[in-house]
């Protein structure tokens, strides 16, 4: 028996950064809401919706970092010339030059340490910014600073990139400490460059001249939705030639620490190096391997490793679609397997570089939405499986709109369609925990709405960063519509009471219901 992986790169409809760049700066509505549009943050813009053609509809978000504002534009592709421009509470982490100029900066402050094992690297929050007398707000980038000498040995500073200065001692950020969290050294700002490659790809698995899986898979860099990605984006997935999900990804990420107001709102497409042996047949940042690929779960000693991107290995039985992450000091592990019986397993791993906080109890919260396709976007419906006393599960049809917590006697659920019977039914993994008050619920049954891929959730208290998938709820009937399932996992990271490292991993089980 052989089995054969091939990856082919492919083009993503929408517009290119550097195309939503001319558009903003030729506006004169985003002229007129920002301070200027010479240097504007600017990310792909996606075509949203179902085979999206050349019709289809976009939004873009642009950040002017001087003024420290943002706007959002929405259209569609085919007329630019009309789009809407609005103002935008998004504010986008900085970006690798803000960082480098940041980092040049703070070397030079004469109160920057000696020693040439001091690391500059990227703490949480991202940013610190200031607030003038008039209102307006000053963009600050942290930066944190690793001496291994102590004294302290970390310190988180902002640094005003404009004014060329640096606060040593800004708010709401961890306080000097010589405590040092965690073991792996982090790569410091400016250590790894992104070299290219294309944004996403074609993977087809063939066994013995059966092609099992097709699919499209997305870099964690060009995730959607932008500005905060989703991970590792899987496309069109098709198991023997079968349509099964449309779009499946990551698009909220948050923790809570256990003081209840220390939280963060992460992002997922911050790509960073973990070690992978193999091939690149369709150019950087996509390698096939020819042993399994080691990230920051696997390997035991650094932050270090030889390849950035997505990495795939098939063992035989499952194909692993895996790359690492970065937010600050969080490392994350974006992980897919699909398994050649047409199991899917998405999984999410969760670790850290020394830093001066992670040794605290807190709770990372991680939010899969997976929009099922099967045999066509319509007509699909959702049963809960439930525990009755019987020998065989209950299956109660879910007929609204609603969300659901996993306790008392529910085991999980399906979703198929309702002529054929196939579909795939969700076992919660081992340990994906439940949702407190911050967590909110741990699945969400929804119509399908092109626009709903994210949940507008955001850096500050813990009421904006904790999830808001509750507002997609509106009643509507969902038996035999086109349905997206959001899926949540809870991983408790505490000191007191630590569980194996390979613990830090959280994910359901998709197992297929071959029907009638």
């Amino acid at each position: 028996m052989s089995v054969r992986v091939t990856i082919e790169a492919v083009r993503r409809p929408g517009l290119a950064a550097e195309r939503v760049r001319e558009l903003a700066q030729g506006h004169p509505e985003v002229r007129g809401h920002l301070e200027q549009v010479s240097e504007l943050i600017v990310h792909d813009a996606a075509a949203l919706g179902h085979d999206p053609g050349e019709d289809a509809p976009f939004r873009a978000h642009v950040f002017d970092p001087v003024g420290n504002r943002a706007v959002e534009i929405r259209g569609t592709l085919d007329r630019l010339g009309e789009v809407e421009v609005r103002p935008s509470a998004v504010r986008p982490r900085p970006q690798p030059g803000e960082l480098a100029a940041a980092a040049e900066i703070l070397r030079g402050d004469p109160r920057f340490p000696a020693g040439d094992d001091v690391v500059i690297y990227q703490p949480m929050p991202p940013l610190a910014d200031l607030e003038r007398p008039d209102g307006s707000l000053v963009r600050r980038p942290t930066l944190g600073v690793y001496n291994p000498a102590g004294g302290p040995r970390h310190q988180i500073v902002a640094v005003d990139v404009a004014a060329h200065t640096v606060d040593w001692h800004p708010a709401d950020v961890a306080a000097h400490t010589d405590d040092d969290c965690e073991k792996h050294l982090p790569e410091g700002v400016g250590s790894q460059a992104d070299r290219g490659g294309p944004d996403q790809v074609r993977v087809r698995v063939v066994r013995d001249g059966v092609e099992l899986w097709n699919l499209i898979v997305v870099r964690p860099r060009a995730s959607q939705p932008a500005p905060d990605g989703a991970g590792v984006e899987l496309l069109n997935v098709r198991y023997r030639g079968r349509l099964v999900l449309r779009q499946a990804h990551m698009p909220v990420l948050n923790v809570l620490y256990a003081d209840g107001e220390t939280n963060f709102r992460d992002w997922a497409n911050e790509e960073t190096v973990f070690k992978a042996t193999g091939e690149d047949p369709a150019g950087w940042g996509w390698r096939l391997c020819s042993k399994p690929p080691q990230t920051i779960l696997e390997r035991p000693e650094d932050d270090r490793g030889n390849f950035q991107g997505v990495a795939f290995h098939h063992d035989g039985e499952e194909l692993r679609v895996v790359s690492e992450l970065q937010a600050g000091w969080y490392r994350y592990v974006s992980d897919w397997r699909l398994a050649d019986d047409g199991t899917i397993r998405p999984r999410f791993g969760f670790a850290g570089t020394k830093d001066p906080m992670t040794c605290n109890r807190h709770e990372h919260h991680a939010y899969w939405r997976l929009d099922f396709d099967l045999d066509g976007a319509a007509n699909d419906t959702v049963q809960q499986l439930e525990d009755g006393g019987g020998i065989v599960l209950d299956s109660v049809p879910i007929r609204r709109e609603t969300s659901r917590r996993r306790r008392g006697g529910i085991k999980g659920w399906q979703v198929v369609d309702k002529k054929t019977g196939r579909g795939y039914q969700i076992w919660p993994g081992e340990h994906d925990a439940s949702a407190d008050a911050y967590g909110v619920a741990d699945a969400w049954f929804l119509r399908h709405r092109a626009t709903e891929l994210h949940d507008g959730g955001h850096m500050g208290r813990p009421s904006d960063s904790k999830t808001h998938l509750n507002k997609f709820l509106d009643g509507e009937n969902i038996d035999g519509a086109n349905l997206v399932v959001w899926y949540a996992g809870h991983f408790l990271h505490d000191q007191a009471a630590p569980e194996p490292h390979q613990g830090h991993i959280v994910g359901p089980d998709l197992i297929p219901v071959p029907g009638d």
